[in-house]
């Protein structure tokens, strides 16, 4: 399943459900973001039995990055029964996104 682009309810909803959500905040002039978007897709039907992965336009949604405190892109976020359990700015890999998909669900006891 291919990552979900997200508006500022969907990211409510799904952020709310059992399921953790990993959240990829970025936007389309970042060029880092861009390079990294084929290894999050691949993450994201990888994990999609475990974790539900989107992605969030910063300049579409700006207030739910302010709100985020999203400081730096790309920025990915682990989501679990509604809060924030870790994240990870600027990943050089997809095994970069891999320990940290397994250590945040670890942490959140998942």
């Amino acid at each position: 399943m291919a990552a979900i682009h997200m508006d500022q309810k969907q990211f409510e909803t799904l952020r709310k459900e059992e399921k953790p959500v990993l959240v990829d905040f970025w936007a389309p002039w970042c060029g880092y973001c861009r390079r990294i978007g084929p290894a999050y897709d691949k993450i994201a039907e990888e994990y999609g039995d475990t974790l539900t992965a989107g992605k969030v336009n910063i300049d579409e949604n700006p207030q739910l990055a302010e709100a985020e405190q999203i400081e730096v892109i790309p920025t990915l976020v682990l989501y679990r029964n509604g809060r924030a359990v870790d994240s990870i700015v600027a990943p050089e890999s997809k095994a970069a996104i891999d320990r940290f998909i397994k250590a945040a669900l670890e942490k959140s006891g998942g």
